[in-house]
């Protein structure tokens, strides 16, 4: 560990950012607080950090998101002059006037050169937000830079191009030092490219991926068991890397390792134990994938006994615009199917799902039966010829025939 802050903040760094341990990182936070309490602005800053979210620290960090609380700490961070805080505010746009006359520094570039010079001595977080400070454009406000300053346009862009390069060595630099947040714009910027800055080139993704989960690290070793899974479609290699992340702690992993059990390719397809990996993650609350795979699974009796009341709950759950929930929660509501029947629900959720042979099964009946909508027995019917080889349609069909004048009625 090098020596870039005080003891308490450079320790609690380490266990926050360069490993994925929640007993190290509530031991951190609790030093950081009597740290913050005597008046330490970076340990106020990376106390405020601790509050702000996942996307500060990693997907199942132990703290609880308090806006608040967080906003207070950066701002005191500020004004005891943190320069991390000062970048940090930046980057978050929240250095607002206000937070500028609070800070002690006499320019944001001064606030940075501090935490540059933190980075050329090797403390991987400093590399890391300075990355940050070029691949986000922070760098023109930092500089003080504008168009105007540019012989045209063209060389406006290209100077804005060459900051964003800049990013690279230091997300390299920092991710090799265990920073592993680094590893999410490192990886960004070669899988999505910068707009029309930068080209994509996702081949270059990769080993980032892999280095993360060779390091161990939770989120890298999920990273790549989904490259290997849904880009590769190498279930074999997938497995383990999910196996791995999943014991880690990184729960979201669960829902590829019952992907891969539902398919069978690279193991004995097993649908009870899928069912059993998806409620895993499912039960966590913020996967939507699991539990829209959950909602299909019960909802069609896949691996189970069909539930339609359990379909109905873990699809409510789902927080994605994806049609597959749409049209099963439609008939679901429709028909009432493990809920109270809602015939104007049923038909929002139908005509808003994508195409399917649910979607058409739901809209057939919908007309056919006059649900919510004025009956009109053939529309039903081609509708619930449309959806082909769905049984449930099929023995719909068999409740209407055509009259000898070439009307559709019900049977007997």
């Amino acid at each position: 560990m090098g020596n870039y802050f005080n003891e308490v903040v450079d320790r609690a760094i380490e266990d926050l950012y360069y490993c994925c341990d929640n007993d190290k990182a509530k031991a951190a936070a609790d030093a950081l607080l009597s740290a913050a309490q005597e008046g330490d602005g970076d340990a106020c800053y990376f106390l405020s950090r601790c509050f702000s979210g996942s996307c500060y620290s990693w997907e199942y960090h132990p703290f609880e998101e308090n806006e608040a609380a967080a906003y207070a700490m950066l701002r005191e961070a500020v004004s005891l002059g943190s320069a991390a805080a000062v970048l940090g505010a930046l980057r978050m746009d929240m250095l607002t006037p206000q937070f500028r006359e609070l800070m002690p520094f006499g320019s944001i570039k001064e606030a940075w050169e501090t935490i540059y010079e933190k980075a050329e001595n090797g403390c991987a977080f400093c590399q890391y937000m300075i990355g940050n400070t070029y691949y986000f454009l922070d760098i023109i406000e930092i500089e003080g830079r504008k168009e105007s300053e540019f012989e045209n346009r063209k060389a406006w862009e290209d100077w804005k191009r060459e900051q964003m390069e800049k990013s690279i060595p230091w997300f390299d630099k920092a991710f090799s030092g265990n920073m592993i947040l680094a590893g999410r714009n490192y990886c960004h910027y070669y899988q999505h490219g910068r707009g029309e800055y930068i080209l994509p080139e996702p081949e270059k993704a990769v080993p980032i991926m892999r280095q993360g989960a060779e390091r161990g690290h939770p989120e890298w070793m999920y990273a790549y068991a989904h490259y290997l899974a849904y880009t590769e479609d190498n279930d074999k290699e997938a497995l383990p890397w999910a196996l791995k992340a999943a014991e880690a702690g990184h729960l979201w992993s669960w829902h590829i390792i019952g992907d891969i059990y539902w398919g069978g390719k690279a193991v004995e397809r097993n649908l009870p134990y899928a069912i059993e990996c998806y409620e895993k993650t499912a039960g966590y609350g913020n996967d939507s994938y699991a539990c829209r795979q959950l909602g299909r699974l019960y909802f069609h009796g896949w691996g189970t006994a069909v539930d339609y009341a359990r379909a109905v709950q873990w699809m409510e759950k789902d927080r994605e615009p994806e049609y597959v929930k749409y049209d099963l929660l439609g008939i679901c509501y429709l028909l009432g199917y493990g809920c109270p029947q809602n015939t104007t629900k049923g038909k929002l959720f139908l005509e808003k799902s994508g195409d399917s042979p649910y979607k058409n099964y739901g809209l057939g009946m919908m007309y056919a039966e006059g649900l919510g909508v004025q009956e009109n027995i053939e529309k039903g019917v081609e509708y619930l010829k449309a959806a082909g080889n769905y049984e449930p349609a099929k023995e719909a069909l068999k409740r209407y025939k055509k009259s000898l004048f070439g009307v559709w009625r019900r049977r007997g």
